[in-house]
């Protein structure tokens, strides 16, 4: 059962939300795990990350001052929550740029489970989707930022196969590359710091995906694409990058 957290934080004076970088937003979140090698190694084993985080501030209004600041931490597996969620409650301090900061509340946005998000999906064959942070994939060394069809939805099932309980049909890993392509793009690429020293290339904007497959194919890959919103999309989802939405027309 996929789950939102918002994470709210309160600065002592204003910070930019540059200073707030995928690695230190990253860091933030495993500095309340500290004390439990055990969570930590519940969300960092295996090659398949059980969570992604969100930061898009950081990325939409990178000079923009402020007093408060959100960090949305998307778990996929629920069976964590439990395992997780006491060590939200007694607060922390971190920096941010130089500046103390506080957790100052944390707010659950959303629940749903994965029967839900696949009994609710529509046989569109239409799928429009927002990437609201920067989204890369790996192709050797590099970062390939363009928005292949199959890469975004072929890693979105390996997560949903990973930590769901309803399955879906792994021939579609076969038929996605006949299934999709994009048939409207409206991206920029731009190349962001993760941490100092180290860049990311990465693309945003708006991308129309259509698929061409059987109803419960096409349900599959609505169901996906609703899920994107929890799992992200592509490389270092876990700092923040390929946070995305499914657009409802």
């Amino acid at each position: 059962m996929p789950l939102k957290l918002l994470l709210k934080f309160e600065a002592e004076r204003p910070v930019k939300l540059s200073h707030l970088k995928p690695k230190v937003a990253h860091g933030i979140v495993f500095s309340f795990f500290k004390d439990s090698p055990e969570v930590g190694e519940l969300l960092h084993s295996g090659g398949i990350k059980p969570f992604s985080i969100s930061i898009n501030s950081h990325f939409r209004y990178p000079e923009r001052e402020v007093k408060r600041f959100g960090i949305v931490f998307n778990l996929l597996d629920n069976s964590l929550y439990p395992k997780i969620s006491r060590f939200f409650l007694g607060g922390g301090e971190f920096s941010v740029g130089g500046v103390k900061v506080e957790l100052s509340w944390v707010k659950p946005l959303e629940v749903e489970t994965y029967s839900s998000l696949l009994e609710g999906a529509e046989p569109s064959q239409d799928i429009l989707i927002d990437f609201l942070s920067p989204t890369a994939f790996k192709r050797g060394s590099f970062d390939y930022p363009l928005p292949e069809p199959q890469l975004v939805f072929l890693g979105l099932l390996r997560k949903w196969n990973r930590f769901s309980p309803v399955k879906l049909d792994r021939e579609i890993y076969k038929k996605l590359q006949k299934l999709l392509t994009v048939s409207g793009c409206w991206i920029k690429t731009k190349k962001v710091e993760v941490m100092e020293g180290a860049k990311f290339t990465g693309f945003t904007g708006r991308v129309l995906f259509y698929a061409d497959g059987k109803e419960e194919e096409l349900r599959a890959l609505n169901a996906l694409a609703a899920f994107a919103r929890f799992a992200g999309v592509g490389r270092k989802t876990t700092m923040g990058f390929g946070s995305v939405k499914l657009v409802k027309e």
